[in-house]
C-alpha cells in the first residue's frame, strides 16, 4: 500500500513545493531523534500527546514531493489507489492484453474514447494495479502477477 505523503507532512496535495518545504523543515525539527525524548516528557507549543512520525518517513515524503516529475507520478499513483479503494474501476485488463513499448518502459491499452491506459514498469513494480484512461475519466485494473526475481538468475 501507498504511503500518503501529503498526510505525513500535513499539507494539502494542491500544496506549493515552498509550503512542502517549509513543513518538512519544521517536521525534521518536531521529530528529530534528539527530541524525541524532550518530546516525551514535556509538551512541544503547549500541545502534549504530539504523535511522533518517523524520521524515515519525514525525508521520504520530501524526496518524492519535491521533484515534480516524481510527485507527478505519486500523485497518479495516489490517485489509483485512492480510486481502487472506492472500487470505481470499469473495466479490467490482462497485462499480457496490452502493448509494451521498450522504448519508453510501459504498457498500453486502447480506451474507447481513443485516449489510451497507460502504465509503467516503475508502477507495476510500486503495485499500482489501476490506471485512469490518458483522456477521459474512465478507469481499468490491470491484472498481472509480479515476477520472481530468483527465477531470472542462472543456477551453476
Amino acid at each position: 500500500m501507498l504511503k500518503d505523503y501529503y498526510a505525513i507532512l500535513d499539507v494539502s496535495q494542491d500544496a506549493s513545493l515552498a509550503e512542502i518545504k517549509q513543513q518538512y523543515q519544521r517536521l525534521l525539527l518536531i521529530h528529530h531523534p534528539d527530541k524525541q525524548l524532550q518530546q516525551q516528557t514535556a509538551p512541544i507549543n503547549g500541545i502534549s500527546g504530539l504523535k511522533l512520525i518517523p524520521l524515515q518517513d519525514i525525508k521520504e515524503a520530501w524526496e518524492c514531493l519535491r521533484e515534480p516529475n516524481h510527485r507527478a507520478f505519486y500523485d497518479s499513483s495516489l490517485q489509483a489507489m485512492r480510486l481502487h479503494a472506492n472500487g470505481q474501476v470499469h473495466d479490467d485488463i490482462d497485462l499480457d492484453d496490452m502493448d509494451f513499448d521498450e522504448e519508453a518502459g510501459s504498457y498500453t491499452s486502447p480506451c474507447r474514447c481513443s485516449g489510451e491506459y497507460i502504465i509503467s514498469e516503475d508502477e507495476l513494480e510500486l503495485g499500482v494495479d489501476t490506471v485512469v484512461c490518458s483522456t477521459c475519466s474512465l478507469i481499468v485494473r490491470i491484472h498481472y502477477e509480479a515476477a520472481d526475481d530468483d527465477d531470472d538468475e542462472d543456477t551453476n
